[in-house]
């Protein structure tokens, strides 16, 4: 039977194991007539293994303060930016012109649900449950229609503001059981746009 490889991948494993390693060699250098220098290799190579470990860790955890410190400045300086916009844009000299000079006029939306359709995602590794993740664009959300086991007929099952939606509805019978999903955006609680494609997901049973 093949054997898989003694030597460990992951970090704190591999460094337990070369502290194991380093001490029995030590412990064995008589027993294989091992050199004082292949054991003061073993030693040296274990100290230059701790010591890039603790290099890279400590390494690690500076980018990560570094990355959530910049992520905090970031939210600061763009609530100090808003303000300061804000406070411009209420200002009598302020214009559309000088807006966009500023750099603080968004671009037009230009997205027409009238002929928009969403896309969906959908996920099952449980009984009953299905996770149908949804994009939104400038809808109010979307009206999820589905169909499951030998039903012919879509019927409205949710609508929802905020993806992803959990259908968590108890399979029909026993067994794994076909579901189909289809979602139609909404505005102002009128629907809008056209239908998604249809998505088809297995349940477990």
């Amino acid at each position: 039977m093949a054997r898989n490889d003694y030597i460990p991948d992951a970090q704190n494993d591999f460094l337990a194991w070369h502290d194991n390693f380093n001490a029995q060699v030590a412990a064995m250098m008589a027993t294989f007539g091992l050199t004082q220098e292949e054991v003061d290799a073993a030693a040296a190579d274990n100290t230059v293994a701790h010591d890039k470990a603790a290099a890279a860790d400590a390494a690690k955890a500076a980018q990560q303060a570094a990355t959530a410190d910049r992520r905090t400045a970031f939210k600061t300086v763009e609530s100090n930016a808003r303000s300061l916009a804000n406070r411009l844009k209420a200002h009598a000299a302020y214009t559309e012109a000088l807006g966009e000079q500023l750099g603080i006029v968004g671009p037009e939306d230009t997205t027409d649900l009238t002929n928009a359709q969403p896309t969906l995602t959908a996920q099952s590794v449980n009984p009953g449950n299905v996770t149908i993740g949804f994009d939104k664009t400038i809808s109010d959300g979307v009206m999820i229609h589905s169909k499951r086991g030998a039903e012919t007929v879509f019927t409205m099952l949710a609508w929802d503001t905020r993806s992803p939606y959990l259908d968590n509805r108890p399979n029909l019978a026993p067994g794994p059981e076909t579901r189909e999903y289809r979602a139609q955006y909404f505005k102002d609680d009128e629907p809008i746009g056209q239908f998604s494609d249809v998505l088809q997901v297995t349940v477990p049973g």
